[in-house]
């Protein structure tokens, strides 16, 4: 089922304003989040009936350098967790470019909002 992105937000209170200012609110059941920051993703299954996706990403950069150095001349970093990212959003109905552009986000910490069509 394909899923159009709503927005990126910082917080959880930015994305549940958002949605109320925009009168999504109503439609709850239909909004989906993906987040990779565990306080974020606890804070909206607590506080909304929101469908939530917990994403995995390494907390820190562990490769002693060596992904750096491998991936320094690649335009799009090449990291697997990227890869990641991205295929689970390809999984969850996402456009390829849409994808593309919110694994970053993800990556970052942030929030990215879709709604199911």
């Amino acid at each position: 089922m394909p899923n159009k992105l709503i927005g990126v937000y910082s917080t959880a209170k930015q994305l549940i304003s958002d949605l109320e200012d925009r009168q999504l609110k109503d439609s709850e059941s239909a909004i989906l989040f993906f987040t990779a920051n565990p306080k974020q993703y606890q804070f909206l299954e607590n506080e909304t009936s929101f469908k939530g996706n917990l994403m995995e990403t390494a907390s820190a950069n562990d490769d002693s350098g060596i992904h750096s150095l491998a991936t320094a001349f690649d335009e799009d970093d090449g990291s697997l967790e990227l890869m990641r990212l991205e295929k689970v959003l390809l999984d969850n109905g996402f456009s390829e470019e849409d994808a593309q552009e919110c694994k970053t986000y993800l990556h970052k910490g942030m929030i990215v909002a879709a709604e199911k069509v």
